[in-house]
């Protein structure tokens, strides 16, 4: 009777290119095609105007008649990084990590600038109306329509196409990464995989976790604090006269205790990073309870959620340097501390969310290397830590 196969794979077979570099050159094609639109004006430009909160591009094109204005800038900025990123994505698809550590600097340097130069506060905002829309759409008019119109907007729409090219381009310098040390695509082992090294790796991305994770959380508390005294009548970083006056309005105070709540939603799920319920669904998940939790299910929009915290501090600091910016979040210094402290937070919590996804890694079926998933409280057993 013959031998069952073995499940080691070649290096080649688990060498193969993987869909990021693919991924990577649809992006950059598509930012070339906005830059070349935006640049002869057969669409409008895909940011925000002079009015926008925290757009970059309002202070370094303010003159709008100018050679450098808000349609010229954008544009010539995004033909820049789709022409910088196709050329990596090129070098990616040939074998053995073509361009070695430069293309993966690259590939970090392009998810940076764009998370810094054309994601804004709008990304932040429309996850937050989008968590709220379906208990706040009974109570405040014309919701879900405002909702739907800020949706579909030209401005809001690049967002989220370069919100997504920061995942893009980190997927794609991971994947380099791996490619440039002979590491498996799928999990990031390299040949050299040990059991002992696994273990330590846990043990580090658990403790690692556990900081970032209390960082976040306490970081996350100052926005709650500033909205939900509101559902008592407490004007806590307002006027006593615009409390009043929101309070009459109805629909504000509705929306405020709303966003207030969904943020200490996200200090609970936050915990859940570090906690046993991060990997088991807890008992109180009807007909869940003791299942695995999969590991896209925290990390997608906790990676969301870190893109857009960041980019809500930095629209703030740049409503700071802006001289003509009047608004409510950099006039009342409560606001501006709790705002620009978000790039913290979603920088604590991006970190968070990379070190659980290093130690939810299981046995890999691509290579074979890898150990069974285990719960945080057995990592710190192993390791005999508390």
């Amino acid at each position: 009777m013959a031998a069952p196969p073995s499940v080691t794979r070649t290096r080649h077979e688990h060498l193969r290119p993987t869909a990021a570099p693919w991924t990577a050159l649809a992006w950059s094609a598509v930012a070339l095609a906005l830059g070349l639109a935006w640049l002869s004006g057969v669409v409008p430009a895909g940011v925000p105007g002079q009015g926008g909160f925290g757009s970059l591009f309002s202070l370094v094109a303010p003159d709008a008649s100018g050679p450098l204005n808000a349609r010229t800038v954008p544009g010539a900025v995004s033909l820049l990084l789709g022409a910088v990123g196709a050329v990596c994505a090129v070098l990616m698809l040939r074998p053995r990590g073509a361009g070695g550590r430069v293309v993966e600097a690259v590939c970090w340097t392009l998810g940076a600038v764009v998370l810094l130069v054309f994601v804004d506060s709008q990304l932040l905002s429309w996850l937050g109306y989008s968590m709220i829309l379906p208990v706040a759409g009974w109570a405040v008019p014309d919701l879900l329509r405002l909702w739907a119109e800020a949706t579909f907007t030209a401005s809001h729409l690049s967002t989220l196409f370069f919100a997504a090219g920061v995942a893009v381009w980190v997927a794609a310098a991971l994947t380099h990464r791996r490619a440039v040390r002979g590491a498996c695509q799928r999990c990031g082992r390299a040949p050299e995989w040990n059991a002992g090294r696994e273990r330590a790796a846990r043990t580090r991305a658990l403790r690692v976790g556990r900081i970032a994770v209390a960082l976040a959380c306490v970081v996350a508390l100052f926005y709650p604090s500033l909205r939900l005294p509101w559902l008592f009548g407490i004007p806590v970083g307002v006027g006593r006269e615009q409390f009043d006056a929101m309070a009459a309005d109805g629909g504000t105070i509705v929306i405020g205790v709303g966003l207030g709540t969904a943020g200490l939603v996200g200090v609970v799920l936050m915990l859940g990073l570090v906690q046993r319920w991060g990997v088991r669904f807890p008992w109180w998940t009807a007909g869940l309870a003791g299942r695995r939790v999969p590991v896209g299910l925290a990390v997608v929009p906790a990676t969301l959620v870190a893109v857009a915290l960041v980019a809500m501090g930095r629209s703030v600091v740049v409503e700071l340097l802006d001289a003509q910016a009047r608004s409510l979040l950099t006039a009342e210094p409560l606001h501006t501390v709790a705002f620009a402290s978000m790039a913290v937070w979603g920088a604590a919590l991006g970190v968070a969310t990379a070190a659980y996804a290093v130690r939810r890694r299981a046995e890999c079926a691509g290579c074979g290397r890898g150990l069974p998933e285990v719960l945080p409280g057995d990592i710190l057993r192993a390791s005999g830590a508390r």
